[in-house]
């Protein structure tokens, strides 16, 4: 699924979107020790995610889990289970309580956690929010808070660029676009970029047909059904990990071998799946570069909470 402007939710997918290696899932509520062994003394920070359930965010979890712990913090994840009503209560209840010198949030809706980000301003504890300043209505940088923005368009731009070229060189005929569903980040802009870019770039190897899903299984049975409808569809556009991992045991369950599948995301599932060559290229977001930046920036505001944060963007890695 999905480092998902998308963020009209949890900010892709798809879409959403590494340290890309060695990674371990981060479990929906852990708490860490140092990197030395002793339980850390500089204070608590929050990590309010999507869901535990999502890959690609538990490695963004991970990397934000391990640097910061190697600072001296200690790092709790907390998961909203995709209900932003839910992860709006675990960050006022984190506030309410003092609990917490700093949250990083990866948010489901951000127009549901207005409020919220004000609650931590106003009490003065600094936060990296995974969006651009306009998901929440501000212009520009603003005191407390650190935005880990992601470009959506160039990410979706480099999927559906990499995917025409892939589909042009390897005698692609007809293509797939796989995305998250509406309710996860990425909802709008990766699939309409993607679409636009793509269409423009290889109109001999057409998408002749969508799928949203929000998980491999459901993925696999949606791009089933697809190639009884598009026998001849050879190449894969995945949004995200899931729907990548999905299409790539429908194709296997059919006994065929597409000519290409380009995926963006970058957990540990599709790097797997890309090592044994069932998958093409992977548009990955580069977590482990964003988890030093952005904790340095929000080390700097627990310093100082009234000074105005920073906005870092995250890089992307394509690795074929």
């Amino acid at each position: 699924m999905t480092k998902q402007r998308l963020i009209t939710t949890f900010s892709a997918a798809a879409v959403v979107l590494l340290a890309l290696a060695g990674c371990s899932s981060a479990s929906p509520e852990s708490t860490g020790a140092a990197a030395d062994g002793s339980t850390a003394a500089a204070g608590e920070i929050d990590f309010f995610t999507v869901s535990g359930q999502i890959p690609l965010i538990n490695t963004l979890a991970d990397q934000v889990t391990s640097y910061l712990e190697g600072r001296g913090y200690t790092v709790v994840v907390k998961d909203a289970q995709f209900d932003p009503a839910k992860q709006a209560q675990q960050i006022e209840q984190a506030v309410s309580t003092g609990s917490i010198v700093g949250a990083w949030i990866f948010p489901v809706a951000p127009e549901a956690l207005t409020q919220s980000v004000q609650l931590l301003q106003s009490k003065q504890v600094p936060v990296v929010l995974e969006a651009q300043p306009s998901d929440f209505g501000f212009d520009g940088a603003q005191p407390g808070v650190v935005f880990d923005a992601s470009d959506y368009v160039q990410y979706a731009t480099t999927i559906a660029t990499d995917a025409a070229d892939c589909a042009t060189s390897n005698g692609g005929t007809e293509a797939l676009f796989l995305s998250a569903p509406g309710s996860s980040g990425g909802s709008t802009v990766i699939p309409d970029t993607v679409q636009k870019v793509y269409g423009e770039a290889a109109p001999s190897a057409p998408i002749v047909d969508t799928a949203q899903a929000g998980d491999p299984a459901s993925a696999q049975s949606a791009v089933t059904q697809l190639l009884i409808a598009h026998p001849d569809a050879d190449v894969v556009i995945a949004a995200t990990d899931e729907t990548a991992v999905g299409a790539v045991g429908a194709f296997k369950a059919a006994g065929r071998t597409p000519a290409c599948v380009v995926v963006g995301g970058g957990g540990q599932d599709v790097l797997a799946a890309q090592k044994a060559g069932d998958i093409t290229e992977v548009v990955a977001w580069d977590y482990a570069a964003s988890a030093k930046a952005s904790g340095d920036s929000l080390i700097t505001l627990i310093g100082d909470p009234t000074a105005e944060g920073t906005i870092n963007p995250t890089a992307i890695s394509v690795i074929k």
